[in-house]
């Protein structure tokens, strides 16, 4: 994925306009959310999206078995499909270690059943020409609640 290059104050700045509108809707549990939800949905989103795109070519498989339970089932096939088909190969064929930093995050918008979090990520990708390519990305990260728990529905670049 080709992320989009920005400053790190510009986007992370951000933070409070993106986020700021619709955390207290979470945060107060108005739409059925725990208290604290939208903070604690944040830190999750930041941390899945870190994990998703961070992984080493010698434990790819294992890496991104891992994230799987936290994909709601339709998606989980398609991302499944596609780290089968091009993620995986291209990181044992070349090598890839993708290491990541999350630099932001937000609430885009926050309803009973579903959620929209921005993350900002960079990242650092290091294949066998060990010449590090640096990569900064937006990313929606759409959510779906299932029971008491908040999966991940679609991830889209922005």
């Amino acid at each position: 994925m080709a992320g989009k290059n920005f400053r790190r104050g510009d986007r992370v700045g951000c933070r409070g306009a993106v986020g700021g509108g619709r955390r207290d809707v979470l945060a107060s549990g108005r739409h059925g959310g725990k208290p604290g939800g939208g903070e604690t949905l944040i830190k999750q989103a930041g941390k899945q999206i870190g994990s998703i795109f961070g992984y080493d070519y010698q434990t790819v498989e294992r890496s991104l078995d891992e994230q799987y339970a936290g994909l709601t089932p339709e998606y989980r096939r398609e991302f499944e499909d596609k780290a089968n088909r091009e993620i995986i190969p291209q990181a044992k064929q070349r090598k890839i270690v993708s290491q990541t930093s999350i630099v932001g995050t937000g609430i885009i918008a926050a309803h009973r059943d579903s959620a929209q979090v921005v993350v900002y990520m960079n990242r650092t990708i290091t294949d066998q020409s060990r010449t590090p390519v640096y990569d900064s990305s937006s990313i929606q990260v759409d959510y779906t609640r299932a029971g008491d728990k908040w999966l991940i529905s679609y991830i889209t670049p922005l």
